[in-house]
């Protein structure tokens, strides 16, 4: 399962996931909540399956890393997709009064508008003809900080949940752990690139 296919099927998979919501249960609240509720799973898989693709094969290059590193582009253009369906849960949750629902919300929902915002425009420069237009620095610096923001987004809502319920704990720690993974990847990268220390010299 590569390339397109890989879109294909993840976007199949969790729009049935999402009408069969709408169709089970009542119209309103709890239709558009568990919604919510579902599409920040199935992003979270996808996020977590792109975000860590390079920082694997930089410490261990197996093939499933390897994989993952080829196919990073369409786990990116799923959790975009999936993150679509989140945000058309948010805003029929909040309907009719839009404005209301965003003046209610927390600190963290500009951060979360952020991420809408910077995955529209990370989909988009992901098309190959659109892509070869964007200067290669430009293109880069869009798409780390939109995988960063969105990271921050996704930890200050899990780790900032686990009071409500403990089982939040597990997306928490996947949250942290795949942070540790591109930091391990990080600080290995930066060890072979120093210098290394020259023999002290033999006492006469």
């Amino acid at each position: 399962m590569r390339g397109p296919r890989l879109l294909l099927i993840a976007t199949l998979a969790v729009s049935a996931m999402c009408i069969g919501l709408i169709l089970s249960l009542p119209a309103g609240p709890i239709a558009a909540g568990a919604m919510i509720r579902w599409t920040a799973r199935t992003s979270l898989v996808f996020f977590t399956l792109a975000y860590v693709a390079r920082p694997l094969v930089q410490l261990r290059p197996r093939p499933a890393a390897k994989w993952l590193l080829a196919e990073r582009k369409w786990l990116g253009l799923s959790f975009a997709m999936s993150h679509a369906w989140h945000l058309a849960g948010i805003v029929w949750l909040a309907s009719p009064d839009v404005g209301a629902f965003i003046r209610a919300q927390k600190p963290t929902t500009a951060v979360a508008a952020a991420v809408f915002v910077l995955l529209a425009a990370m989909a988009v420069t992901s098309i190959e003809a659109i892509e070869r237009r964007v200067p290669k620095r430009a293109w880069k610096r869009l798409h780390w900080t939109g995988m960063q923001l969105a990271w921050v987004a996704f930890a200050s809502t899990y780790v900032g949940a686990i009071g409500a319920h403990p089982l939040y704990v597990v997306p928490a720690a996947i949250v942290l752990a795949i942070a540790g993974v591109r930091i391990a990847a990080w600080a290995r990268g930066r060890r072979k690139r120093l210098p290394a220390r020259r023999p002290a010299a033999a006492t006469p």
